[in-house]
């Protein structure tokens, strides 16, 4: 009677710097070498090997197999995850998006133990549907990016802009404005933004400014915008500042998406924005403190054995410098600094350190004189930005 053999399952284990909590959908797609099974008398078995293996051939076909099924699994393995090593070379100045990869992603959720996030495609336009006043809050951004041309060059004082603000709610404020409505604790930061970026308002202002943004964006609702109508061909600037991805850390609608998720959504804005102005310089500027201190209240940012969403802050703020170094035309802006204090008494470190709700009246959106220290720093920066290009106003 015979015996049944078994064969045993053997288990192709990931690299550690591969693994992640999707490897093993991952290795499914890589290639395996062909297992060839042989049924070789005892006795023979070691005299026939080692005369096998004396022949200069098979040396080299091993050599080949081993080298062709190597290329063969790389070429599977990038196809499904992108190039495992950088994305982009140094000194690049087109980000092209389709190197973006969404299984680059190792975790959705902020906290390591959520699944159950709510985040959106970081890599897709999202419109922000049933929400009447964003609609029309888009349209009103539609036709002031359209008509600036038309509206300057009836001044006696019509110049080129110099500087085109894009994001969600903290960009929003420097009209004063919330969905494109006025709120009336808000108009004096209007006049802060008239005062640096409206050359045909205030005698102070050295540059030319225009605010495009929507309370409550996240990055696929600005790169919605982007993609309808927001940025026209005739809407022409030297820089493109674009501060957005705050609003993915939200508890309020459950998104508390990961750093690596809200770096990503960020990277797709950028990228497509060179493709609508490829020449003009791109200021990223660096997510602004946040803590989850409410209203009227100093915000304290770190806490002992707790991961808070300034630490996820700063670790974006981390990804986004590096990522705007490997480029020309991009260029990254921290304001960090201006917004934080520091009191021994909470810790040592940067646990000592909090937002003063004098800058922030909710420990996110600036107060009048937080607008005013971030306009002051913004416009030092143009200036060098400026110089450095040859981009001299006229």
């Amino acid at each position: 009677m015979r015996k049944s053999s078994k064969k045993k399952k053997v288990n192709m284990l990931p690299l550690e710097s591969d693994m992640g909590e999707d490897e093993d959908e991952t290795m499914s797609f890589l290639p395996s070498a062909p297992v060839i099974h042989v049924r070789v008398p005892k006795s023979s078995r070691r005299k026939k090997i080692h005369c096998c293996l004396c022949r200069p051939w098979v040396y080299k076909s091993l050599i080949f197999m081993i080298v062709f099924i190597s290329i063969l699994g790389f070429k599977f393995y990038s196809a499904v995850h992108g190039s495992p090593f950088r994305r982009h070379a140094k000194g690049e100045s087109v980000v092209n998006w389709h190197d973006l990869h969404l299984n680059d992603i190792g975790h959705w959720c902020l906290q390591p133990n959520v699944t159950d996030c709510k985040c959106a495609n970081p890599l897709l336009p999202q419109h922000r549907y049933g929400h009447k006043t964003w609609t029309k809050a888009h349209m009103e951004n539609v036709g002031l990016a359209r008509n600036i041309k038309k509206v300057t060059q009836k001044s006696s004082s019509f110049r080129e802009l110099d500087v085109v603000f894009l994001g969600d709610s903290i960009t929003e404020g420097w009209r004063g404005t919330s969905f494109g409505e006025p709120v009336e604790h808000k108009q004096e930061n209007k006049q802060i933004f008239e005062k640096y970026f409206d050359m045909e308002k205030s005698s102070t202002a050295k540059m030319e400014g225009l605010v495009i943004g929507i309370a409550g964006d996240k990055s696929p609702n600005l790169l919605w915008r982007l993609q309808n109508g927001e940025i026209p061909k005739s809407l022409n600037s030297k820089v493109y500042w674009v501060l957005i991805g705050t609003n993915d850390f939200l508890k309020e609608d459950l998104s508390q998406c990961s750093e690596e998720v809200v770096f990503m959504g960020i990277e797709r804005v950028v990228a497509e924005l060179q493709i609508l102005k490829p020449d003009a310089t791109i200021v990223v500027n660096g997510l602004l403190p946040r803590s989850d201190i409410g209203r009227g209240k100093d915000g304290r940012l770190y806490k002992q054995n707790k991961k808070t969403v300034m630490d996820a802050i700063d670790t974006v703020n981390h990804l986004l410098k590096e990522y705007c170094d490997e480029h020309k035309n991009l260029v990254y802006f921290d304001a960090s600094d201006i917004f934080i204090d520091s009191d021994s008494k909470l810790g040592r470190g940067k646990f000592s350190k909090y937002i003063p709700f004098k800058l922030m009246e909710d420990s996110l959106h600036p107060t009048v004189k937080g607008y005013e220290k971030f306009a002051e720093k913004i416009t030092i920066k143009l200036e060098e930005i400026m110089k450095d290009n040859l981009l001299v106003a006229t």
